[in-house]
């Protein structure tokens, strides 16, 4: 299986909840459990909206202690998805012998392992290069006149030149008639709606489950009166989602809704933006968010803060 699907399925089947309880019970009779406990949940937050990177540096701590197997696979995965396969691979040959040769990372396992079966590969083809080179030469067979071998048909310049001018009309003309079908068919093809109104409880819909592309298409057009600050606010998730947001972006749209009761998130996703970036400035952005008391991101921007 490649390395991608596998890393895909893991994130998509391992149970995460399960996992969490798992921590907590040990956290009530060991303080680093407890505190590993909070730090697992920052991890889920941060992989529940994307962050691959962030999650898998946040892990690392927790993949050197006594854990089941499946926190690893989880680590395995979200190093694939931050950083490839080959970041994924040296961090799988720094887990402890025990662990590599867990039975539940076998598809690991599989999945890094050179197949074997590659080493004769070279030498098959050489032998075989070596055996075409030293057959014997066939002789090719006679070749017995016929009384069609006899009688050549011979073809003037003239005639082949008529010939080809004749097949070249005969494709213009073609080429006439398929272009004045495709005129006449977009002079009687409308053009598709655009929507006049942007559907915003749609869109809320497709991106709790994570059809971006599906959301991003449907934001076109106005937002409804008194919907301008979600609609907005939206328009940068999915961007953020999709790739294409800038950092700008956020800033913008904080300076044209400072009041907005989406600023802590917009903040946050500015924030990580600048962290990608190397822009020493998220570190101002993410204390403005932790100070934003109440709010979802207040406690991961301060854990964030405190690990620097």
């Amino acid at each position: 299986m490649d390395v991608r699907t596998l890393a895909d399925r893991e994130l998509a089947e391992l149970p995460l909840i399960d996992m969490t309880e798992w921590l907590v019970r040990k956290g009530e009779h060991d303080p680093t459990f407890r505190l590993v406990a909070n730090e697992f949940g920052v991890v889920t937050t941060l992989l529940d909206h994307g962050y691959y990177i962030e999650a898998s540096e946040r892990i690392v701590p927790l993949l050197g202690m006594k854990v089941p197997a499946a926190f690893h696979r989880l680590g395995l995965a979200l190093e694939v998805k931050a950083n490839g396969k080959k970041a994924a691979k040296r961090r799988f040959r720094s887990f402890s012998p025990a662990v590599t040769g867990h039975a539940d990372l076998s598809a690991w396992r599989n999945a890094f392992k050179w197949n074997k079966s590659w080493l004769g590969l070279p030498l098959v083809v050489g032998l075989g290069l070596v055996a075409l080179i030293f057959w014997p030469d066939s002789e090719p067979p006679p070749v017995t006149p016929t009384a069609s071998n006899e009688r050549v048909e011979t073809v003037t310049e003239d005639e082949a030149l008529a010939k080809r001018l004749e097949e070249l009309e005969q494709e213009v003309a073609r080429l006439e008639e398929a272009n004045e079908a495709l005129q006449t068919e977009d002079e009687t093809t409308e053009a598709p709606e655009v929507p006049a109104v942007i559907p915003l409880g749609e869109v809320e819909t497709l991106v709790s489950d994570k059809r971006y592309e599906e959301a991003d298409a449907l934001l076109i057009g106005k937002a409804k009166a008194g919907q301008e600050q979600a609609v907005g606010f939206y328009r940068l998730l999915v961007d953020n989602k999709l790739g294409e947001a800038e950092i700008a972006d956020y800033a913008a749209y904080v300076d044209t809704y400072p009041e907005s009761g989406y600023k802590a998130d917009v903040l946050w996703m500015k924030g990580i933006a600048e962290k990608k970036a190397g822009d020493d400035t998220y570190r101002t952005t993410l204390a403005e968010v932790a100070a934003m008391d109440g709010t979802y991101w207040a406690p991961i921007a301060k854990s964030v803060l405190e690990e620097e």
